[in-house]
């Protein structure tokens, strides 16, 4: 939202504001203005109660000419805009209702439910919005289904950078290491990794980023997992260095289990490996064969399939000079067709439409 879609925005000549809930005091970056709104909520029902009239207060006194909602539990705060007046846009991210079965702070039995009602809400918000985005072919379909009228795929692709150069010699010299960025989900298939790597002890897993509410427990009943490199969050300007440290990046993910079953152009994570240099372990989804197929620079498993994540991870060591051929492959992608630039100018269409 900062990287991309703000700074583009910025470099278009808007000026751009980004609204937040914090304590920070408000500042310029980039020549994008934060705002805060003086509250940070203390708990996950704070949020979801509180935090909406706090925003609609900032906002208010903003006056913008177009507004974008990020957040699901924000959707009634995009309405109350439209009534104003104000056009507003909704930035879906993630198809919400498909990644509810996955919540740990949900009771299980509740979870139908809330996933049934929220797609009925979604549903109904999202027609009063005057253009809504989306990162999956998957999602765009549902809301043509729904009658969207304008919708449109903004793919997450990164803004390419010059920071992350590889040598032939600099990778066949790393030590073997399976690589791991951001959040650890529920839905990313760490378990089925975990018993892959269990039977390739000289394969280390690095893991950088944070693990999602109570999924860490599950883990550590896993024998290896003990074994893991576990670095914990990072920065941002930390990025080049920790994917420095691997030479396989894994981004498998249970597409089945998030509303969008052909994968997603949502999902940073691969295109910032593909830029990297590093071949990719990518779940065996439509999406991502026909990257694959396209530029040869990774490998589609099951991501429920142990055996063939083993067999993948395997290949690649064995064969370090394709892998790195991979890996070239997988920039030259990134710099030709997988990146912001290719995005930013509908985005920025859309919006001075509107």
């Amino acid at each position: 939202i900062f990287d991309r879609q703000g700074k583009a925005l910025a470099m278009a000549g808007y000026k751009v504001t980004i609204v937040v809930c914090d304590l920070e005091p408000n500042e310029t970056i980039d020549g994008i203005e934060l705002i805060s709104c003086n509250y940070k909520p203390c708990s996950r029902i704070e949020r979801m109660l509180n935090t909406k009239k706090f925003l609609y207060r900032k906002a208010l006194m903003i006056n913008a000419d177009v507004y974008q909602i990020s957040d699901p539990e924000l959707l009634s705060l995009g309405v109350k805009l439209k009534h104003k007046g104000y056009k507003v846009v909704f930035n879906l991210r993630e198809f919400y209702p498909g990644i509810i079965h996955d919540k740990a702070y949900l009771p299980k039995i509740a979870r139908n439910v809330i996933a049934v009602l929220m797609e009925k809400y979604l549903k109904s918000s999202l027609k009063k919005y005057n253009a809504v985005f989306t990162v999956t072919d998957d999602t765009d379909n549902r809301l043509e289904k729904w009658g969207i009228k304008n919708h449109y795929v903004i793919k997450n692709f990164p803004v390419v950078s010059s920071r992350f150069t590889l040598s032939k010699e600099e990778y066949l010299s790393r030590k073997n290491v399976l690589g791991y960025i951001g959040t650890v989900y529920w839905i990313s298939c760490q378990k089925e990794v975990l018993k892959a790597l269990a039977e390739l002890p000289d394969i280390k897993y690095y893991v950088a980023g944070v693990i999602e509410e109570g999924y860490v427990d599950v883990l550590e009943t896993f024998p290896n997992w003990k074994n893991v490199d576990f670095a914990g969050p990072f920065k941002k300007e930390e990025i080049s260095t920790v994917f420095s440290k691997m030479t396989i990046s894994n981004t498998l993910r249970d597409f089945s289990r998030t509303g969008s079953p052909n994968g997603s152009f949502g999902v940073l994570k691969i295109f910032e490996s593909m830029e990297a240099g590093l071949p990719v372990l990518l779940s065996d989804v439509k999406c991502y064969r026909e990257i694959v197929e396209k530029y040869n620079c990774g490998i589609c498993v099951d991501p429920h399939n142990s055996q063939q994540i083993k067999e993948a991870i395997q290949y690649l060591v064995e064969n370090k000079e394709m892998a790195y051929q991979m890996g070239q492959n997988g920039r030259r992608a990134v710099l030709e067709e997988y990146n912001w630039e290719s995005q930013a100018k509908l985005y920025i269409e859309v919006l001075t439409n509107i």
